[in-house]
């Protein structure tokens, strides 16, 4: 939904703007922090001496070009964003790309050095080169100013308390030859049932241009969480929903807390071989470090909200990755016709350490109700160790001719080599080396119709096992998927167009068997119809709407038994979002807008014998867009689930169930300068 908080935060100290946001490292933010923090950064930044529009003018509806998941700053529109798409997660997938380069994402990439994420999806992953099965989610990062740019945003939300304070700069170097742009944020987190923490991120990234057909990008971002809480994971004992409990009331433990760190660090490079050839390339690293982890189960809920709390500790976790792609593309022109070629080879040095964890049992625990408990002695296990190496040369060329049509094939050879056991201890060894290829086509019948259809067989990875099974945690391996789509988009006039598809995706089925190890059990299907409309129904009315669609199922030998139903928990079969954005002309900077969220009804265990209710909320909100002694600022705000219902989610692969978010009123102030 609009106005989506996103963590990400900094990390520096000293007397400079940057130390006076950022705080103390050790403590989160209070309420006079927070907005006595917010006005020293816009104070401090006010010094800058050239504006140029930043972070000001960040609008998602406005920026959206469909409604299948646009990304802009922290808010996000549409049906589908970087962890969900037709019923999966891109990520886990592997379908990340940092300026259309792979990039094999352990750590999180965070707002302060991205400008926008898309969800390449159909008819947008057409030309695309080499698309993946459920689609791409393609960041763009910032880019430095001409001018220079400093920024300010304080966002506070109540009653869940959520605060946070950024200012972001861009300006240039030396010219146009050298350009930098660097971030960072304070925040306070407020999650589910009253969890809390802090939280800090900085980035920075240059822009080196020494001529006209080179270009060099390397970037630095972390991201810190400090001592967040952990929320309990409720499990219910039969065919009933947990009882309702106030959603701001923690009944975890304070000490069973986490911290993590993040980082991400690369280099992305740009360069003009000769007339029609074109060199890109990136080497990515990425961490993510968990130096606290705890995982808090409430199993066995009764109607009477009363169940067993168990309260699971983990030795640090780690996963890095080396990946990165190298790609030269050729572009040659005669008369109508365009024809690209590509050239390119991925590839992934990935290393997990994870497992050795222990359970304590607390005996009956009262779902909403704090009970304090000393911290046992853990005893930790030896930790598993993960390794994958890959590696994926491919060529593939698109076919352009000018208002008639379009099309694409690409081909693949995957070599995949994974070691697998304990820490210090000899590793199992799987190997692959499969074909991958797709193909796609568009036809154009008039300027304003377009009908497309493809086909994509991929190699995927599949997250991790869940918490609440034996090996939780442990990576899943790389399976074959494949996909299918095929629809159409219809401009009805310029800047607003209407998109419908069919697809359907294919992958193995991973789930708990018989001893509880979470494992590959079958084969899941994900039929659906999406669609998408966008843009300016009236010159001061903006939509974007979307609906999916989807009937997953899934099939084998845990199906056939009956010891799973056929349709996978946590899965809706229909899933509405609707935007819609109003500019008064009389007023100038002054917008309205809604959201609307319809979520289908869904199973929430693996047997089949329970569903949570569908799930309906509105959002509203408003921003205006002003200027102070020539400086641009913008003041949102927004009330999200207005009417303050209480419903039930339910995450797929667990089974754990979360009630909806309180109605929370969220306010953010920006300015450039």
């Amino acid at each position: 939904m609009i106005m989506r908080y996103t963590p990400d935060a900094p990390q520096s100290r000293g007397g400079t703007a940057a130390g006076v946001c950022v705080g103390d490292l050790g403590d989160v933010l209070t309420y006079r922090q927070f907005v006595l923090g917010g006005v020293a950064c816009i104070v401090l930044a006010a010094a800058a001496p050239r504006a140029y529009a930043q972070r000001a003018d960040e609008n998602v509806v406005i920026s959206a070009e469909d409604a299948f998941g646009t990304k802009v700053g922290s808010d996000s529109v549409g049906l589908y964003d970087a962890r969900s798409a037709r019923g999966f997660d891109p990520q886990q997938a592997g379908n990340i790309r940092v300026e259309g380069l792979y990039f094999d994402q352990q750590g999180n990439f965070g707002v302060r050095l991205t400008k926008s994420t898309t969800m390449r999806i159909g008819l947008s992953a057409q030309s695309y080169p080499f698309p993946a099965p459920t689609g791409i989610a393609d960041i763009a990062v910032q880019q430095p100013a001409d001018h220079t740019v400093v920024s300010a945003a304080v966002t506070y939300a109540n009653p869940r308390g959520q605060s946070a304070v950024a200012i972001d700069m861009g300006t240039p170097l030396v010219g146009d030859k050298l350009g930098m742009v660097a971030g960072i944020n304070r925040f306070h987190l407020s999650n589910e049932q009253g969890t809390g923490g802090g939280g800090l991120t900085m980035a920075t990234l240059f822009r080196w241009r020494p001529n006209d057909t080179i270009e060099l990008m390397p970037f630095y971002f972390q991201n810190q969480i400090l001592n967040t809480e952990v929320p309990v994971s409720v499990f219910t004992g039969g065919n009933y929903l947990p009882p309702e409990v106030g959603r701001d009331h923690f009944f975890g433990q304070k000490w069973a807390a986490r911290r993590s760190t993040d980082h991400n660090v690369g280099v992305i490079g740009r360069a003009a071989l000769w007339e029609n050839w074109r060199l890109q390339g990136a080497v990515f690293r990425s961490e993510s470090l968990r130096q606290h982890n705890y995982v808090a189960f409430l199993r066995n809920v009764q109607p009477n909200g009363t169940g067993n709390l168990d309260i699971l500790k983990y030795p640090a976790h780690f996963s890095g990755s080396y990946s990165g792609e190298v790609r030269a593309s050729g572009v040659y022109t005669d008369g109508q016709f365009r024809h690209t070629i590509h050239i390119a080879a991925r590839g992934r040095d990935t290393e997990r350490l994870f497992g050795g964890g222990s359970t304590v049992s607390f005996g009956p625990t009262q779902i909403g109700v704090y009970r304090p408990l000393a911290e046992p002695v853990y005893t930790l296990g030896v930790r598993d160790k993960d390794v994958v190496k890959q590696v994926t040369p491919g060529a593939s060329y698109v076919g352009q001719w000018a208002n008639v049509g379009e099309f694409s094939v690409g081909v693949q050879k995957s070599f995949y080599h994974r070691d697998f056991g304990k820490e210090g201890g000899a590793a199992a060894t799987t190997s692959s080396r499969p074909l991958l290829y797709n193909g796609t086509i568009a036809w154009y019948p008039t300027k304003s119709l377009a009908i497309y259809g493809g086909y994509t067989r991929g190699l995927e990875e599949f997250g991790t096992a869940p918490d609440n099974a034996a090996n939780g945690g442990e990576p899943l391996p790389a399976k074959l998927t494949k996909q299918l789509d095929a629809g159409v988009r219809y401009r009805i006039m310029p800047g607003l167009n209407v998109m419908a598809g069919v697809f359907e995706v294919t992958k193995p089925y991973f789930d708990r068997n018989t001893v509880n190890v979470y494992t590959d059990v079958g084969s899941l299907r994900h039929r659906g119809i999406e669609m998408s409309l966008a843009g300016k129904v009236l010159p001061n009315v903006t939509v974007i709407a979307g609906a999916v669609f989807l009937q997953a199922r899934a099939s084998g030998l845990t199906v056939d038994q009956g010891l799973i139903g056929n349709v996978p928990p946590g899965t809706a079969p229909r899933l509405i979002r609707a935007n819609v954005q109003y500019d008064f002309e009389q007023l100038k900077g002054f917008s309205v807008d809604g959201q609307v969220e319809l979520i289908g009804s869904q199973y929430a265990n693996r047997v089949n014998t329970l569903r949570v209710g569908s799930a309906n909320t509105l959002s509203l909100g408003a921003r205006y867009a002003f200027t102070v002694m020539d400086k641009r600022a913008t003041l949102r705000l927004q009330v999200t689930n207005v009417t303050d219902v209480y419903d039930w989610y339910v995450e797929g692969a667990s089974g754990r169930l979360y009630p909806s978010l309180p109605r929370t009123l969220s306010a953010r102030l920006a300015a450039d300068f």
